[in-house]
């Protein structure tokens, strides 16, 4: 049942000075025996500093628990006061809040509001039927409102998806993380000036959520749970006048034995059958359950499944672990469990990570890893798409080394300490190989691939803006190469990186989406933490040429790191 209704805000007669006005909008999604809705305030009057609306349900809904708002209900009154972020409402400024309520019969909207005790006045009218955004981007745009949802307009919510689509991006928003734009907010009140003016600009970039342990499902990031989350962008698609559906980006990560070349593994479940086992039944089926939820069938779901697994095995074929992640066969089997059971949920898109081109780029490891596609999708559902360089750092296109064969003073770029006989210098080269290569194994014709670009925009100062003119080899491809890492293999908290490409859809053949996967500001791990990959003085036994390029001062894994994301911001490219 899809309600919307819009209210105007008028000053009452005999009133001296200039009343506020607004326009309230109200719109539900509604399931047998509950609901979620929308209520948006939009001043189109005087400042507002503080404001509590207060309304009337008239079937006995109730309120279960809301957001945005301090909500409370007393018999058939409701009452949402603002919090302290959204105290003030500048003229022409919006809020956008919800709630999730229980009924049963119908489910009226409220005949009445009332703003700061003044009545809005005039009947509700039903909203007007709103006309699809031709848009392909994921991203809302920047809206000129303190609140963080992109600006709505009347509309009811979404229809439940017919089914999936080629594209889960093309035409649709993606979701906007109320706890990471509070953080991004944060810092840049706290920073201030240019800087802080361009961290702004961040929070109306979806991210993906990290389900990577048991306890992330009730809680991502000590934050709001998936649940929460998911209503919450139901809200988003609520308050939305173009009716595009949004996009919620899931990191599933908590294969047993995960982390196989780590250093200090973060595994909740052993490598062994009963792992699998309990990774299905306290893990996958109850992220499952949730996705499978009918009110949040008008959502597309995308789930990129378990980085820098599959990869590992075929990069590390020496390591211990990696040999018994293979031997034993647990990766492949608990993988083929996450693409079975969440595959099963009918708005749900899997995409199985494919690690990146400075892993799995060399022709000896990426024959491996297409044959071992074909063995985990064999039998299961199979997988939407592919994704690559989750939370890594290379580059999409190295626009002045695009071609690893070229001879400088008789020697190829390939041969070099950076490229390291790897034909795959960036994400562009490798996932168009990726595509062919799983096309011509078997794979459909339109799969499509994501690619992580939260932190691979490497600008500031220290970017190139031409080619190299030197005729050393070494020094040719270290003067040309955008990525400024030390080595290609780092990967914890990179000093100097920079935020990459915004999200957006299709922007290049073959690829479905820019995404950000890892919110930039999230921490890798602590520069005193078990991972000595990202301790800032580690050099590994190999040899002094490939110390760690970590930066100094990192908080422990996943927690948000404001001087860190101030550096993003400054390196970003294209500059935000």
């Amino acid at each position: 049942m899809l309600v919307g209704v819009v209210l105007v805000f008028v000053a009452l007669p005999g009133v001296a000075w200039a009343a506020p006005g607004c326009v309230v909008t109200y719109g539900t999604n509604a399931w047998p025996g509950g609901f979620t809705a929308a209520v948006t305030i939009k001043n189109t009057g005087d400042r507002v500093d503080g404001w509590t609306l207060r309304f009337d349900f008239t079937a006995g809904q109730t309120i279960t628990h809301g957001w945005s708002a301090r909500w409370s209900q007393s018999g058939a009154r409701v009452q949402a006061a603002n919090e302290p972020h959204n105290r003030v409402l500048a003229p022409g400024a919006t809020v956008t809040i919800g709630f999730n309520g229980r009924r049963t019969g119908g489910n009226p909207p409220p005949d009445r509001f009332t703003l700061n005790g003044t009545t809005c006045g005039g009947p509700p009218s039903p909203s007007p039927s709103p006309t699809p955004s031709p848009s392909p981007s994921p991203s809302p745009s920047p809206s000129p409102s303190p609140s963080p949802s992109p600006s709505p307009s009347p509309s009811p919510s979404p229809s439940p998806s017919p089914g999936r689509v080629d594209n889960p991006y093309l035409g649709a928003r993606g979701y906007l993380n109320p706890d990471y734009v509070a953080q991004v907010d944060a810092a840049a009140t706290a920073t201030g000036g240019e800087v802080g003016t361009a961290m702004r600009k961040v929070a109306f970039q979806p991210t993906a959520l990290w389900l990577d342990s048991m306890a992330a499902i009730g809680s991502v990031r000590g934050g709001l749970g998936l649940r929460q989350h998911l209503d919450r962008a139901l809200v988003q698609a609520l308050s939305q006048g173009n009716m595009d559906p949004v996009v919620v980006t899931l990191v599933v990560s908590d294969l047993p034995g995960k982390d196989c070349t780590s250093i200090a593994s973060t595994a909740e479940f052993p490598m062994t059958a009963d792992g699998v086992a309990a990774y299905k039944n306290q893990f996958l089926d109850p992220i499952a359950a949730i996705l499978d939820d009918p009110r949040y069938a008008p959502l597309r779901i995308v789930t990129l499944v378990e980085p820098e697994t599959l990869g590992s095995m075929v990069s590390w074929p020496q390591e211990p672990p990696c040999v018994e992640a293979r031997t034993s066969g647990v990766y492949v089997q608990g993988i083929r469990q996450a693409i079975a059971t969440l595959g099963a949920v009918p708005n749900v898109y899997v995409y199985l990570d494919a690690a990146r081109s400075s892993v799995t780029g060399w022709t000896e490891v990426s024959g491996p890893l297409i044959d071992l596609f074909g063995e985990v999708v064999e039998g299961t559902p199979g997988v939407h798409g592919f994704v690559t360089n989750v939370a890594n750092y290379v580059p999409v296109e190295e626009i002045f080394l695009p071609d690893t064969t070229k001879l400088v003073a008789g020697a190829p770029l390939y041969w070099t300490r950076w490229v390291d006989w790897n034909p795959h210098i960036d994400e562009d080269d490798y996932t168009r190989f990726l595509r062919a290569a799983l096309i011509e194994a078997g794979f459909p014709s339109d799969i499509g691939t994501l690619i992580d670009t939260s932190r691979n925009g490497w600008g500031g100062s220290a970017r190139p803006a031409a080619v190299s003119a030197s005729f050393d080899v070494n020094t040719y491809v270290d003067q040309s190469r955008l990525d400024r890492r030390i080595n290609r293999y780092n990967w914890c908290n990179q000093l100097n990186a920079g935020i990459g490409e915004r999200p957006a859809a299709a922007p290049r053949p073959g690829v479905d989406a820019y995404i950000w996967a890892r919110p930039p500001g999230e921490s890798d791990g602590a520069s005193d933490g078990p991972n000595r990959w990202c301790d800032p003085n580690y050099t590994p036994p190999s040899g002094g040429w490939r110390p760690s390029g970590a930066t100094p001062g990192a908080p422990g894994y996943g927690i948000f790191w404001p001087s860190y994301f101030r550096d993003l911001v400054r390196n970003a490219y294209p500059p935000l």
